[in-house]
């Protein structure tokens, strides 16, 4: 999956942040798992870099007016992400953005409901032309932290036992290398040192039953992989325990 990506080296980085700040909570969740078992390194690279709309309104108020005053229609988005947020949007219209407060009000005024999806949507939106401007060097926030060059070049290991470390020396993962291809039974670790997940491979593919946990140790999915795909049941998790089966074949999610 990162092959392509890592070629293109901080041009393909940084567009590669970019489409996970603009992608939906569920898809990005999707990303990163398979991305930080595939190369952990970059991809805490990655995390680093991703900026969310709570990160937009932290920017200096000149920036944030640079963005809402571009476009006709980026008031209105505005008003679509901060609704129904309470007395400290409000507060920080008033504080943080007194020349663009009233109109933001009246934005808001002429909304009667906006569902996840809409606000969502909006503030994916907004996010986007953030960095537009950052790149054409309009606005002074959102800097990049780049990783070092030799992270866009595998590393190649030797036969038997090795591990891969984060930069700070916490264990990313572990288990047997054949050939520079991962076999066996392998463990991966969040950058905090808790279990990701384990399971096995078979000539660098995950392959047989993989569990798969939340940072606080609870499972999260099991289920089982053929040639790196996602086959037959699956048990899924959410954080409050609630279970959810889905049937996959080759990837792809079927009717069960």
């Amino acid at each position: 999956m990162l092959a392509r990506i890592k070629k293109r080296q901080f041009d393909g980085f940084k567009e590669f942040v970019q489409n996970m700040e603009i992608t939906g909570l569920n898809s990005r969740t999707q990303i990163f798992t398979a991305g930080v078992l595939e190369d952990p390194i970059f991809m805490s690279w990655v995390m680093k870099n991703i900026r969310t709309f709570d990160d937009f309104l932290k920017l200096p108020t000149d920036d944030i007016e640079t963005v809402l005053m571009s476009q006709e229609q980026m008031l209105s988005l505005f008003a679509k992400c901060i609704f129904d947020s309470g007395e400290a949007a409000i507060s920080l219209l008033e504080t943080d953005l007194p020349r663009l407060a009233s109109k933001v009000k009246d934005e808001i005024s002429y909304l009667s409901e906006v569902t996840p999806q809409e606000k969502e949507s909006a503030r994916y939106y907004i996010l986007k032309a953030a960095r537009k401007f950052q790149k054409e060097e309009t606005i002074r926030g959102f800097s990049w932290d780049l990783p070092p060059q030799d992270v866009f070049y595998n590393k190649t290991f030797k036969d038997g036992v090795g591990e891969i470390r984060f930069e700070t020396g916490v264990l990313a993962a572990q288990g047997e290398f054949l050939k520079g291809r991962r076999i066996g039974y392998w463990k991966h670790f969040y950058d905090s040192g808790k279990l990701l997940a384990e399971g096995d491979y078979m000539d660098g593919l995950k392959s047989g039953v993989w569990v798969f946990y939340y940072g606080n140790g609870n499972i999260k999915a099991q289920g089982r992989y053929f040639d790196d795909l996602k086959n037959g049941l699956w048990k899924e998790w959410d954080r409050a325990g609630k279970l959810t089966e889905i049937e996959y074949k080759e990837g792809v999610k079927v009717a069960i």
